[in-house]
């Protein structure tokens, strides 16, 4: 949750800033500092519309971008709604040439609005090569995403390595790093750009950088109604509404969904808002802004492969519920102080509120020495005691309670943050030695305060594997259920520039470099573990080196490198410890601190645009690299059907791949394609354990959860003017499940350790009854094809409790994906 690296196209997308990059003095587009760097605003016309008038421009507007500012970056479905051939070879022929030196691959709200459900994780993945979707949290409306193999996930303990924006401000929650998606409004949302090799995004951009851009009223005026409903009970209600008089302008949007789910317990309900309020002069522009959210899940998590076989809908140790609260204010504003010189800022603060409720399977059992007593270590270990009331401190005896086998438990976390910062940025464009240059320079402070609360309360497992609270909190001798309570605080600075130098008209190199600072300190509330009281710093500068060269008008060739850093996170380091780990990944211990991760990229690639036989194509074809140093890696152990969990520098991972895109489009119909792969790898194993192995994985082992097989493509086609149809498809290969023990080869019971991969189709089509009305439909998973978006195990399938079927044997556990579903809506636009 800390602003953005101040990069320039989000502030030039939010605040309209002028003159705009892909059209400044120097002719340079700006350097991959600004995630989307090549995109700008339109002028601004304040006109008299018919209401059906300001609908269409709101449309035409979706890329906030001239025709092919994006072209040959490596992005399908980025060309223009129903480009004319003549207009597409004007628009070549005067566009400034595109001189990032890393892949940039733009998103649109016309790709949210045909993807239909308001899910920007199936968006993202459709549209960008390099993404597929994982769903550890077991609920698709808070799918996860990974991005050569780079995760951004709303899952604590997850390893974290993408930064996302939304107009400028870091969204990854302050605690634990992690992206909660489904806070944005995806009606409100005007472009997405996801952008690699770059250190100006700050901390924790391993793989790269989201930036999403929101609407305002200066780019969206009219307004909408969309009403959706369909399988599992899902209604859906989205409004958005923007005007501009003069010199200000006006935005809102909503958005409300609920679902049952097609999974036991997995109801959903999403309260989402956002909204700002522009002002705009001859030389500055000012934005007010908010984002708030409300929502409340039935995350049930992946269950065992046996129970889904027998019905797709059955869950394994609910309750698993999660609901989450955002509140968000900013303010941005640019200021031109001369014809070159411009000056952008964004200020904000977030405040975040997360409880769950998770219910598992239990480590303790019957203490060897008397079974009255449940005792940790499958009995061997310490018993379990009354860690309040009356008993405080005393054995639960549960002969006496009348509780019966099997045991469980429920653990609740409580997460409070709240934080605040801002950047400030400078602009120039003057010329250098002759030369077209555009230099850019900032600075950003990010401060945060969380509290974090752990309690664990004995239970047992009902029929349908529901755990029934006894109303007990628990502890033992040594603290490991103890309920936790801790208190931490993240600072973090930093000082980043960046500098598109044109050598001439067809050679750009850019440099850059950031200087990162983070402290986090730990403190204790509970004066039980003294080792979380810990104050951790880490710094380091990033260099940034890259250079573009145009071969001809539709051809260029881009390549640069780049080194970034991850400091660990308050919940990685404060379960640090392998001979004290944690019982789940929430309870804290005293632990070691942890190193942090760099990382550094090197990618080369081709892009290029064209007109051919009356349509507009583009293509892109990439290659990167990246090694993660001392990368922190998750250690899960497995007893008695419960999970421990310790961060670990494990070693050096490696992740590296190619990928290739491209689109063609003409006014009736477009097509696009994709295609990825990416090789996840332990590299080297630089702190083995016993087995001689870093978390369970030894050089050139895959990492988990990391298919290195991805294809996209999909099409649409106007049947009539007023009638359009399209389908899209997703194909990923088998990837490791977790935790890590990747075997290409079933072992000797046939079982394998691998996730498998899977094809999807999904059909969208819409009718515009009028000009203000349309109706439209979708179709998910046409094939119901029945697979996992997550995988795992657990050791012991055996001692899972059986409630009148076989007993298990097969260890896999999965997040099963949603089957065929269908949905049909109508939109009222005005």
């Amino acid at each position: 949750m800390r602003s953005a690296s101040a990069f320039t196209s989000v502030l030039c997308l939010v605040l309209g800033s002028a003159p705009a990059f892909a059209q400044d003095a120097a002719g340079t587009a700006p350097p991959p500092a600004t995630g989307g760097a090549v995109e700008t605003l339109p002028e601004v016309e304040v006109v008299q519309q018919t209401p059906s008038q300001k609908a269409a421009r709101a449309k035409k507007k979706a890329p906030a971008v001239s025709p092919l500012s994006s072209v040959g970056t490596g992005t399908p479905g980025t060309a223009p709604q129903n480009a004319a051939a003549q207009a597409a070879s004007a628009a070549i022929s005067a566009a400034p040439p595109i001189t990032v030196p890393s892949a940039v691959t733009n998103v649109t709200d016309s790709d949210i609005e045909a993807e239909g459900t308001g899910s920007i994780q199936q968006t993202l993945q459709q549209k960008v090569p390099g993404i597929i979707i994982s769903d550890a949290a077991g609920n698709p409306l808070r799918a996860e995403l990974s991005f050569r193999g780079f995760d951004a996930s709303p899952v604590s303990g997850r390893a974290q390595g993408l930064a996302v924006y939304q107009n400028g401000v870091r969204i990854n929650e302050a605690f634990g790093d992690v992206v909660n998606w489904d806070v944005l409004p995806s009606n409100a949302i005007s472009s997405m750009s996801v952008v690699s090799n770059n250190p100006s995004f700050g901390l924790n951009a391993l793989g790269g950088a989201v930036s999403i851009a929101m609407k305002d009223g200066f780019n969206y005026q009219g307004g909408e109604l969309d009403v959706m409903f369909g399988s599992f009970g899902r209604r859906q209600v989205g409004v958005q509404a923007g005007g501009a008089s003069g010199n200000a302008a006006f935005y809102v949007a909503a958005e409300g969904i609920q679902e049952d789910s097609f999974r036991n317990y997995s109801d959903s309900e999403i309260k989402r808002f956002y909204g700002d309020l522009g002002l705009k002069g001859s030389f500055t522009e000012v934005h007010f802004n908010l984002t708030a959210a409300s929502n409340h899940f039935g995350a049930t998590a992946a269950a065992p492969v046996e129970l889904l076989a027998d019905d797709w809908a059955n869950t394994f140790t609910s309750p698993q519920t999660t609901d989450l609260e955002v509140f968000m204010p900013s303010i941005s504003a640019s200021v031109k102080a001369t014809d070159t010189l411009t000056f952008s800022g964004v200020g904000y603060y977030r405040r975040f509120k997360n409880r769950v409720v998770d219910g598992n399977l239990t480590e303790a059992d019957e203490c060897d020495a008397d079974d009255d007593f449940l005792c940790l270590d499958e009995g061997e270990g310490d018993p379990l005691l009354y860690n309040s009331g009356p008993n405080a401190g005393q054995p639960i005896n549960v002969e006496d309670l009348g509780l019966e086998e099997p045991f469980g438990s429920i653990e609740r976390l409580a997460t409070t943050s709240s934080s605040w910062g801002g950047v400030i940025e400078a602009q120039e464009k003057a010329r250098l030695f002759g030369m077209r240059n555009l230099f850019l320079a900032g600075v950003s402070y990010d401060h945060g305060t969380s509290n974090y609360k752990t309690s664990s309360e004995l239970g047992t497992i009902q029929p349908g594997y529901v755990v029934d609270g006894t109303g007990i909190i628990v502890t033992d001798d040594d603290f490991e259920t103890a309920p936790r309570n801790l208190d931490a605080e993240n600072t973090y600075w930093g000082v980043y520039f960046s500098d598109a130098l044109d050598l001439t008209d067809r050679l750009t190199v850019t440099v850059g470099g950031r200087y990162n600072f983070a402290r986090i300190k730990l403190t204790d509330n509970t004066g039980l573990f003294d080792g979380l009281n810990a104050t951790n710093t880490y710094e380091r500068f990033n260099p940034m080196v890259g250079a573009n060269y145009k071969l001809s008008r539709e051809v260029s060739v881009y390549g640069g490198y780049s080194e970034s850093n991850r400091a660990p996170t308050p919940a990685e380091l404060g379960c640090s410890e392998e001979d004290n780990p944690c019982l789940i990944e929430s309870f804290l211990t005293d632990d070691p601190p942890l190193n942090q991760v760099v990382g550094r990229t090197g990618e080369i690639g081709l892009r290029g645009q064209g007109v051919w036989n009356g349509g507009l194509y583009t293509w892109g074809a990439g290659l990167f690299r990246t090694l993660a140093s001392d990368d922190i890696l998750p250690v899960t152990l497995t007893s008695g059907g419960a999970s421990r969990i310790f961060f670990k520098n494990a070693g050096d991972t490696l992740r590296q791949g190619v990928e290739l895109s491209g689109t063609y489009e003409t006014r009736r119909w477009s097509v696009y394609g994709s295609y990825a792969f990416v090789d996840a790898t332990l590299d080297k194993c630089t702190d083995p354990g016993e087995d001689g192995l870093c978390a369970f994985l030894g050089d050139g082992d895959r990492l988990p959860g990391v298919p290195r097989h991805r294809f996209k493509a999909g099409f649409d086609y106007a049947l009539t003017k007023k009638w359009k149809f399209g389908a899209d498809l997703v194909a990923a290969s088998n990837s490791p499940l977790f935790p890590n023990e990747a075997k290409e080869d079933a072992d000797e019971d046939g079982i394998s350790s691998m996730l498998g991969g899977y094809t999807r189709v999904d059909l969208h089509t819409s009718y515009d009854v009028t000009q203000n009305v349309q109706v439209y439909g979708l179709v998910k998973n046409l094939f119901d094809r029945r697979y996992g978006l997550y995988g795992t195990y657990f050791e012991e399938p055996d001692e899972v409790p059986v409630f009148g079927r076989p007993p298990l044997s097969d260890p896999r556990t999965i997040s099963p994906a949603m089957p065929f579903a269908a949905y049909g809506g109508v939109k009222i636009k005005y």
